[in-house]
């Protein structure tokens, strides 16, 4: 049986375009308020149909109770039962974990488009975890305190990991509101990749943005996740991690726009 997921819309405020629906998804520790503060109401004044969920056992959606064995390939079937859920097919719009999850998607199917915000690379989180723990080690363990359940993050300390150093405290205060501890087992998944099982993706369209100063996925990172899908990777300066939650969120909500401008140019 399966589990109910938590979707968040929001029509279109102004004229409604003729493009596909944005489907946002959500990163590790996270769940669909995250998008809620700026993008969806952003994209929605601008026309566009927006989507979020949850994945099981985050946030607003059932499956709390068995979060830690709950697998990417779990989250993969979530993601694949809200898109066929919807009207029709939409543009996916993904951050950090969830672009992992987006690249399984993309292996069994193609989109009209993808956009990867500091995505989890395809080779997944063991390079990162170690440049994390060589970097700031002090951080690393406060995050592997957190997802056991025997620590919460202070706002400094959430700045330095996720964030931009000018980041305000309210820009923060959803993140230390909301977020959880994640799924050992898809920390696992994402940890333990055999590089000989990654597929090939089918041929989407797709954006590739990163942070220049995000601790987490670095620009070798993006630009990882971009090779895989047969782009080239974009690194938008003074960004943190949580790209849609930072300083200049704006910026990088106008690059998307942009992008699906361009590719629904007759929209």
């Amino acid at each position: 049986m399966s589990a109910r997921l938590e979707i968040v819309h929001q029509a279109p405020k102004a004229q409604a375009r003729h493009a596909p629906a944005l489907l946002f998804v959500h990163g590790a520790y996270c769940g669909a308020w995250c998008w809620q503060p700026h993008f969806i109401p952003w994209f929605a004044a601008r026309g566009y149909d927006c989507y979020a969920f949850s994945f099981e056992g985050h946030a607003g959606s059932a499956g709390h109770e068995y979060l830690a064995a709950s697998s990417i390939n779990d989250f993969r079937r979530n993601l694949d039962r809200v898109i066929d859920g919807l009207p029709s097919t939409p543009v996916v719009i993904a951050h950090s974990m969830g672009g992992f999850v987006l690249q399984q998607t993309l292996v069994e199917r193609a989109l009209p488009g993808a956009v990867f915000l500091a995505s989890v690379p395809p080779t997944g989180m063991a390079a990162p975890g170690l440049r994390l723990m060589a970097g700031a080690p002090n951080l690393f363990v406060k995050l592997n305190l957190f997802q056991r359940g025997h620590y919460g993050p202070d706002l400094d300390e959430l700045r330095a990991l996720l964030f931009s150093a000018d980041a305000p405290d309210e820009a923060l205060e959803p993140v230390i509101h909301h977020c959880q501890p994640e799924s050992e087992r898809a920390v696992m998944d994402m940890t333990l990749v055999n590089p000989l099982g990654i597929g090939q993706p089918q041929a989407t369209p797709a954006l590739v943005l990163g942070g220049a100063d995000d601790r987490l996925i670095a620009p070798d990172d993006v630009v990882a996740t971009a090779r895989f899908l047969n782009t080239s990777a974009e690194i938008l300066p003074g960004f943190g991690h949580m790209m849609m939650l930072d300083t200049r969120w704006e910026h990088c909500a106008e690059r998307i726009l942009a992008w699906l401008e361009t590719r629904f140019k007759h929209a």
